[in-house]
């Protein structure tokens, strides 16, 4: 069984590494690796602070957001007492856990940083990108293995492909930004805990695994630092000890967040020197997003303005329903059956179907943040993967061996669902719905990551932008300014290089939106599109039709 994994592991991790190439950069990554970079100096620094002193220079281009603290002297960043303990030094090289829009803790961008380990050759975004496929494919793995040992190699079989296979988790395992690494965690997370408390296989109770409860712990810390998310992870496990008036639990809960705690402190510098006003500030930042960042989103048809205007309670079950496999999810929702029907005599799978209740129920809470479609709750997927393979085992005492052909369906619907989405995972919905082109109709939104701006647009813009001329783009994450810096973008990009723009890029996000964007779409011919299954997700505007459209909504 362990080497069954272990192929599991190793068969996820050359398929992300093969597709990871054809995969644009998306819009949270040049913030990522613009943070990265940050890191990356800073323990560089840390080697010989006098050396790096004498010729330290801030730099003059960053991917990351310029809000927030300015870079420190030299004469701030010579002894590492200073880098280690100066807040005002910190609050520059670490720039999270911070007002926004650096309100994010550090745990991903510490991830991302394996690749310089591993890969240090290969551009920023593979680098930044190694971390998260490493850890994406491990959990498979793993899922395969907790599954097997419970449910049989069928079960384990699904779980793992409605990891792997699952079109939103597919493509976030590639990217180096948080959520992904995030529903990896929330997998190892339940993994440990029940390491921790299950009974021997004889059903002798036996004491507590107590380093099962530190590595729980240890996947607590990265949790919490990785995102505010994380620092909920705590509450179904809590609950499920409560029901079952479980000691074991609760020991291992405790032990857990104690260990939780010192990781997250540990893996944030720049609490060390500000142990209750660092946490209070990241605390302060998430809560009160609706004063800072606002994100309009289109749900069924309708625009709303999160996290001020909340989505309507259902949002949560109706974006799971449209976003998977509908092999996966019937399996999932047996398992859910399952889970409800023997919860005396199966208790873990009361666990899973808690976790993911629980991930759909905080997301769904009002004034929430609301946008990009499931990404916010993306952990409940993987939980949806670990659902899965009990879904299996009831399906089977259901109808049979015949389960297994419902087993061999979903994988093959998860496969084709994977290939013919790529490369734009993100943007898949279910047949359900239609698929992509009938979740449109139903009024949802295409796309939202730029994950559509691939290798092809990029090539199309790089042979069609005249010398001097420049690209505009509907809006500005600092990818592009990675992508001008590789050399896939032409060398000038607007408003931050001077000349005549000759392109305007629009994404179909209907969202956010502008009047003269819904004036260009229904006017102007585009001279490029990128679409999936006949539905546009980025326009190439001339930008003199731009102009126009602008024009004409002025008046």
């Amino acid at each position: 069984m362990l080497v069954a994994s272990l192929l599991v592991g190793l068969a996820t991790l050359a398929v992300m590494l093969a597709t990871e190439p054809r995969l644009a950069i998306v819009w949270d990554e040049g913030y990522s690796l613009g943070r990265e970079a940050r890191l990356r100096t800073w323990f560089r620094a840390l080697r010989d602070p006098q050396a790096f002193a004498a010729t330290w220079t801030p730099p003059v281009e960053e991917y990351v957001q310029q809000q927030g603290a300015g870079p420190p002297r030299p004469d701030q960043v010579d002894t590492r007492t200073k880098l280690l303990f100066d807040p005002a030094v910190l609050a520059w090289f670490w720039p999270f856990a911070r007002e926004e829009p650096h309100g994010h803790p550090p745990f991903y961008a510490l991830l991302g940083l394996v690749g310089d380990l591993f890969t240090p050759d290969r551009s920023e975004l593979a680098r930044g990108r190694l971390g998260p496929i490493l850890l994406f494919s491990f959990v498979a793995g793993a899922l395969f293995h907790f599954v097997a040992r419970r449910w049989g190699w069928w079960a384990a079989a699904a779980s793992a492909g409605a990891w792997v296979l699952q079109p939103n988790l597919f493509g976030h395992g590639h990217y180096a930004s948080y959520d992904g690494p995030l529903s990896a965690l929330w997998l190892l997370a339940i993994f440990a805990f029940v390491a921790a408390v299950e009974r021997d296989e004889d059903g002798k109770r036996r004491r507590l695994v107590w380093a099962w409860a530190v590595v729980l712990g240890l996947i607590f810390g990265c949790a919490m630092a990785d995102k505010l998310t994380g620092w909920f992870l705590p509450l179904p496990f809590l609950v499920w000890a409560v029901i079952f008036r479980s000691r074991r639990a609760f020991v291992a809960l405790a032990v857990g967040l104690a260990v939780g705690l010192l990781v997250t402190y540990l893996l944030q510098p720049a609490w060390w020197s500000e142990p209750l006003a660092g946490p209070v500030r990241f605390f302060r930042s998430n809560l009160t997003r609706q004063q800072t960042i606002m994100i309009p989103i289109r749900f069924l048809g309708q625009i709303y303005r999160t996290p001020n205007e909340s989505l309507p309670w259902y949002n949560t079950v109706v974006l799971t329903a449209f976003a998977t496999p509908v092999g996966f999810l019937v399996l999932a929702l047996a398992g859910a059956y399952r889970a409800l029907a023997r919860w005396k005599a199966e208790p873990v799978l009361l666990l899973i179907l808690g976790h993911w209740a629980f991930l759909l129920a905080l997301r769904a809470m009002p004034h929430t943040p609301g946008h990009d479609g499931v990404r916010l709750f993306l952990p409940a997927f993987g939980v949806i993967a670990l659902l899965a393979g009990p879904g299996v085992e009831q399906v089977r005492a259901w109808v049979g061996r015949a389960s297994r052909w419902l087993v061999s369906a979903s994988l093959l619907e998860g496969v084709v669902s994977v290939l013919v989405m790529m490369p734009v995972p993100l943007a898949y919905y279910s047949p359900i719905v239609g698929g992509l082109p009938g979740a449109v109709g139903l009024g949802m939104e295409p796309t939202y990551y730029w994950d559509g701006l691939g290798p092809e647009a990029l090539a199309w813009l790089r042979a069609e932008t005249a010398p001097g001329r420049t690209i505009r783009f509907s809006t500005f994450p600092t990818s592009w300014i990675y992508l001008r810096t590789t050399g896939e973008l032409p060398r000038k990009v607007a408003p931050i290089d001077r000349g005549e723009p000759q392109w305007y890029v629009l994404q179909n996000r209907p969202g956010i939106l502008n009047p003269w964007d819904l004036a260009l779409i229904e006017r102007a011919k585009p001279a490029y599109t990128v679409a999936k299954l006949g539905v546009p997700l980025i326009w190439i505007f001339p930008f003199e039709a731009y102009q126009e459209a602008s024009r004409e909504n002025a008046r």
